[in-house]
């Protein structure tokens, strides 16, 4: 073979080595040429041509040239790949911000743990039903199971503490959860899908997450979201919550106010399926756990219980003014939070209005709301 014939090889090897380089083979990996290839046969070639006959200049020239070539487009297109990966990151990126005061509907799916603390997470049953939670990690490995008991059809909170099925504390971050319910005819999986306005967004992680009714809400996992109410719209919902005065409604989500540095109403209810130790956890607006109360099973009889909470943290400082959210977990049986009364007023909390229920000093907001009569 001639020391031309020899080059044209080596180029030819060398523009195959683009297409051989993403191969999964380890067989067109070791066929393929590199740079430090291509330069270590070109050495050689000319150590070794025929000095009687060595290689013409000309077509030398050419060849070198489409060397360099080849060697500019593979370079061109890894640049190209690079400006494709930056553009498709740029989208999957989302702004949690700008979701703040819109109105959506998401799939509830995940729940954290940030610095040991766990945010809550949420499904809803159309009928009764015999519920249990799978939890997973970010492999997909499930670490939990949490039983909820038996409940009626309505929305709940999912009270988790972060822990394994052995009593192990996990590692922050994000976990998806798996409901399933049995309504008499085997388990099946629960879509819950939660709708309302976002009030804020929580920071987990580095990672932002939308605030709604006390839930944490992945945006990637919003599947719908309207505007803004405008001035207009806000007359004409006025209105509309308003005509709420005098009815009876019921919610599972109970909203405790802080005003004036004095907890609103009356003692936290809850109904238990059976006596039990309870444990009765309060949550501020940006889902961040601020009080817990332990309570025993001689205290916490089946039916219809009350709990004091002085709007103290647990170090025993004052929480600041706003509203907030509880949940209530059984060792035994089932415990609900659930609230059913007349509408009395309607109360406005930093730019938002809720219902206030009888003389408990409960609130609640519309989109909590799971019956009216």
């Amino acid at each position: 073979m001639s020391d031309n014939s020899i080059l044209s090889s080596l180029v030819s090897g060398y523009e195959a080595y683009d297409t051989q380089a993403t191969s999964k083979s380890d067989t067109a990996k070791t066929t393929s040429l590199g740079t430090e290839d291509f330069l270590t046969l070109l050495v050689a070639q000319l150590e070794n041509q025929d000095p009687l006959d060595p290689a013409d200049t000309n077509q030398f020239t050419d060849q070198l040239a489409q060397f360099s070539q080849v060697e500019q487009l593979i370079n061109a297109n890894d640049k190209l790949d690079e400006m494709v990966t930056g553009v498709k990151g740029t989208e999957e990126d989302v702004d949690a911000n700008s979701f703040v005061g819109l109105t959506v509907t998401a799939t509830a799916t995940s729940m954290t743990i940030d610095n040991g603390a766990v945010t809550s997470g949420f499904y809803e049953v159309d009928e009764p039903a015999e519920v249990i939670v799978y939890v997973y990690d970010a492999n997909g490995t499930k670490v939990a199971s949490l039983s909820q008991g038996e409940v009626e059809a309505g929305s709940y909170l999912i009270s988790w503490d972060g822990t394994d099925d052995e009593g192990n504390s996990l590692d922050d971050g994000e976990y998806s959860y798996e409901v399933m319910a049995n309504s008499g005819d085997g388990y099946k999986e629960v879509q819950s899908h939660l709708s309302g306005t976002v009030d804020a967004v929580s920071y987990q992680n580095g990672k932002g997450y939308l605030v709604i009714k006390g839930v944490l809400v992945d945006p990637e996992d919003v599947t719908t979201v309207s505007s803004s109410s405008s001035s207009s719209s806000s007359s004409s919902d006025s209105t509309s919550i308003i005509e709420y005065l005098g009815t009876t409604v019921s919610s599972s989500h109970p909203i405790i106010q802080v005003e004036d540095g004095k907890v609103q109403g009356d003692a936290l209810s809850f109904s238990l399926t059976a006596a039990s130790d309870v444990t009765v956890t309060i949550y501020n607006a940006d889902d961040e756990k601020v009080d817990t109360i332990e309570i025993s099973a001689d205290e916490a009889t089946g039916g219809e219980n009350e709990v004091t909470w002085d709007g103290l943290t647990n170090s025993g400082h004052m929480n600041s003014d706003g509203i907030y959210y509880y949940t209530v977990k059984a060792d035994t049986g089932s415990a609900s939070t659930a609230i059913s009364g007349e509408v009395s007023a309607i109360t406005s909390v930093d730019g938002t209005q809720y219902l206030e229920i009888g003389d408990t000093g409960r609130l609640v907001s519309l989109s909590s709301i799971t019956s009216v009569e």
